[in-house]
């Protein structure tokens, strides 16, 4: 803008100068026109070494602001390549610890093969060896029954039929004699060793077709040596255990005499009325009937 108007300002002097040419000499004139372009050469100088300066002044700002910028540049750039390599030296590391996990995993994995492969021919060993005790144990098993079946064949074979207060049943002639001999025993008087004979018996045949007679014998033994208590737990066990037995009702008998010995009133009146409600018919029920008035 100031070349513009120091152009403009030149025109209008040099038309000045024109103007006042008829009035000046030529000389002057020529040395006014060179005067007037010295000084426009002199601006035009001056205008072009203020614009170098202002130019260069923005080229050398420029320049810095790129010195800082390559700087700033080699900066990121080696921050970026230790980044990197530290980055690197890292995803390394951990692609070294992968490794030695799966190696683990690997050497695990090959152990429990190993252990599921011992497993399964510890486990066909075991079958193996149950299957044949369980073989072993059948043909004992039916060796035994084998043998039990001989045995019962034999003792059929062996037993005799006897027929003891209406009932009839097989027995072994050890049991017979056995059941006999105590037998004799009571009726010899000898309660002590009947009650003791009886008692073994029952412990020896506790299967035996005599057990509700022995076991009332026991109680009748037991009764006359005035054992009262146990006389009464032994025959309760007749009448409860086999109160179709032709002695329940003898049993019941005694059993209240027991109890009138003891002074259980109440209870033999109790023990004589049942034993009329259940037996009504037989020879024990007519006892238990009279000792009923007798109690009254």
């Amino acid at each position: 803008m100031k070349f513009w108007r120091l152009c403009a300002l030149v025109s209008l002097g040099l038309g000045a100068s024109i103007s006042q040419a008829a009035l000046f000499e030529d000389d002057e004139a020529r040395r006014a026109i060179l005067d007037l372009r010295q000084r426009l050469e002199t601006l035009r100088q001056a205008q072009i070494q203020s614009s170098d300066q202002t130019l260069q002044k923005s080229l050398d700002q420029t320049q810095k602001q790129i010195d800082l910028l390559r700087k700033q540049l080699e900066v990121d750039s080696s921050q970026a390549k230790q980044d990197g390599r530290l980055a690197a030296l890292q995803l390394q590391s951990q692609i070294e610890a992968l490794k030695q996990d799966i190696a683990g995993l690997r050497g695990e994995r090959e152990q429990l093969v190993r252990d599921i492969n011992l497993l399964q021919r510890a486990q066909k060993e075991a079958a193996l060896e149950l299957e044949d005790r369980l073989q072993k144990l059948s043909e004992r098993l039916a060796k035994r029954e084998t043998s039990a079946a001989v045995i019962e064949e034999d003792n059929k074979v062996n037993k005799v039929t006897v027929q003891v207060d209406g009932f009839e049943f097989l027995a072994d002639p050890e049991e017979k004699r056995d059941f006999e001999a105590a037998f004799v025993l009571f009726r010899k008087g000898d309660f002590s060793a009947a009650a003791k004979g009886f008692a073994q018996f029952v412990k020896t045949y506790s299967a035996s077709g005599y057990k509700p007679s022995a076991l009332y014998w026991l109680g009748s033994a037991k009764f006359a040596r005035r054992d009262f208590n146990d006389a009464i737990a032994q025959l309760r066990t007749v009448v409860t255990d086999f109160p179709n037995h032709a002695r329940a009702p003898e049993a019941m008998l005694t059993i209240g005499n027991a109890q009138i010995d003891i002074k259980q009133t109440k209870e033999a009146r109790k023990t004589f009325n049942e034993l009329l409600k259940l037996y009504p018919t037989t020879e024990a029920a007519a006892a238990a009937k009279d000792r009923l008035a007798q109690l009254k």
